[in-house]
């Protein structure tokens, strides 16, 4: 590490390639460091959101109206345009303050961000950098280090350190979104296609099928396996008006697991067997 005036640190400062760029995130700088007794950053603004772990010591770190102490394993976060604080708590030189730090942008990074939990207003977490992440860590710093960009390695190795902090952070509880409802009817919108049971979309939010199904008729005047009965049906109706595929076909495209099955569905529904169907519409 190079000696500066508050510190002994490493710094890699990053161009993104366009392979990137057309991702979700990347690294624009990278360092690591060991505090002198007397350091201190700011209070200063950035335009990047900026990642920081601490790998030893303790680092008193203010932005907005909030302060907080931190020690190793504790992760803050410094989000664009905010002016922050940072500094060593002890002056003692027997417990120096290390730290590695990650700067990023990308339209993926504040989803990112929310999934693991920091905001403007708390923006740290407790015990985020096990011994795992600090591994992942170095071996980002080795590799954004070197000459040669290695764009694929660089960007597999940033999701995987979103992983494993994910799994690392914990919470009281399942963080559900607001619309979880909405992701259920995306679900099936998106796989109707697919012989999927309706326990496959309570799984994909992590609930239960009774509540699913109380809920998901509670908003939108159908039980799920109502909905998906009909976005399938009403597509195989639009397949039999715009295509020539057989019924069979159009059966198997649908996901029922053969012809009469769905037969019967659609006459059911329509009132009219799906050959007439097709018959009366040309």
């Amino acid at each position: 590490m190079q000696e500066y005036a508050y510190e002994y640190a490493d710094f890699w400062y990053s161009l993104p390639h366009p392979v990137q760029m057309a991702g979700g995130c990347w690294i624009v700088r990278a360092g690591q460091n060991v505090a002198k007794p007397n350091y201190s950053v700011g209070p200063k603004m950035i335009d990047q959101i900026s990642f920081h772990w601490v790998v030893k010591g303790e680092v008193r770190v203010s932005a907005g109206k909030r302060t907080v102490e931190l020690g190793k394993g504790d992760l803050f976060v410094i989000f664009p345009r905010r002016p922050y604080v940072y500094e060593t708590i002890h002056e003692a030189a027997e417990k120096p303050l290390e730290m590695i730090w990650l700067a990023m942008e990308g339209g993926q990074l504040p989803q990112l961000v929310a999934q693991l939990g920091p905001t403007p207003d708390t923006f740290w977490l407790k015990g985020v950098a096990n011994s795992e992440v600090i591994r992942s860590l170095r071996t980002i710093l080795q590799t954004v280090s070197q000459p040669d960009k290695d764009v694929l390695r660089e960007t597999s190795l940033l999701y995987d350190l979103f992983w494993k902090m994910n799994n690392a952070s914990v919470r009281e509880e399942p963080v559900r979104r607001e619309g979880w409802l909405d992701d259920v009817k995306d679900y099936l919108d998106l796989h109707a296609g697919e012989n999927i049971r309706i326990e496959d979309a309570a799984r994909s939010v992590g609930i239960h099928r009774s509540h699913l199904f109380a809920c998901f008729r509670s908003k939108f005047g159908l039980s799920p396996q109502q909905y998906l009965q009909k976005i399938r049906l009403e597509k195989g109706a639009n397949l039999l008006r715009e295509t020539n595929l057989s019924v069979t076909e159009i059966a198997l495209s649908l996901g029922y697991p053969e012809l009469y099955s769905f037969t019967r569905a659609f006459t059911k529904y329509f009132g009219i067997a799906p050959s007439s169907y097709r018959a009366q519409d040309r």
